[in-house]
């Protein structure tokens, strides 16, 4: 099962937007983004619960209560993205924040069904989970729309980077959809590249030490999710 969250790229959508699902250029500020978080990313990978995914032993009933808060941050989080869409004027922007939208809205139709759970009503979600969706509205709301994708970031690649340190998953393990599922960067790579191109033609527009600190916080608030799932 790949991150519900995630933005799921057609070949149609890339061919219309002029999309690259190659790997950005390595001076990118993609990868000056992630290369000032790896600590991190290697932290989020050693908590009980990815590691209880890649053994197959994670308990089931904390696996459920991960996505039943992560229920509560979608239910939240969508109207954010659409915020942030409507604020945004570059059309491909536009495209990747109605997607972010789009797929958590896809997301919260699942959970009547999936989970029992109509809204977020009743849900307790974890702590971290409440901050991080506060944090995701603020910048939604109050920072230029580019910002949105920079805080998306580390939610679409540390999760494809994680089943890829998990691939391959062993035989028999229940979670491996979970792991084979998420092992595909193409997504976050596009939005790479696109804040590459976006920067060129927008000089100024985008500070790089505004995007790390921004980038840093979501990656921080992605692995403390996780560690919440088991404490």
């Amino acid at each position: 099962m790949k991150n519900p969250r995630r933005i799921t790229l057609t070949p149609e959508m890339v061919s219309k937007h002029n999309l690259s699902t190659q790997p950005p250029p390595p001076d990118s500020l993609f990868w000056t983004m992630w290369n000032a978080c790896t600590e991190i990313a290697q932290q989020a990978l050693q908590t009980p619960f990815v590691q209880g995914i890649k053994a197959g032993n994670l308990d089931p009933v904390r696996y459920g209560a991960f996505n039943v808060s992560d229920a509560w941050y979608c239910f939240h989080g969508a109207k954010d993205y659409r915020t942030a869409a409507e604020r945004a004027e570059n059309p491909v922007l536009k495209y990747f924040l109605s997607e972010k939208h789009k797929s958590y809205e896809k997301y919260n139709e699942t959970f009547p069904q999936t989970w029992r759970v109509r809204n977020g009503a009743s849900i307790v979600p974890y702590d971290v989970t409440r901050d991080y969706a506060g944090f995701e509205s603020s910048v939604a709301s109050q920072e230029d729309p580019v910002y949105s994708v920079i805080a998306m970031l580390p939610c679409e690649y540390l999760w494809a980077w994680l089943g890829a340190e998990l691939s391959p998953p062993a035989a028999g393990n229940l979670y491996a959809p979970w792991i084979t599922g998420n092992n595909d960067p193409h997504g976050p790579y596009a939005m790479g590249n696109f804040l590459a191109e976006y920067q060129a033609t927008n000089p100024g527009k985008l500070d790089t030490q505004k995007a790390v600190q921004i980038y840093t916080r979501a990656m921080t608030f992605e692995k403390e999710n996780f560690a919440a799932a088991t404490s």
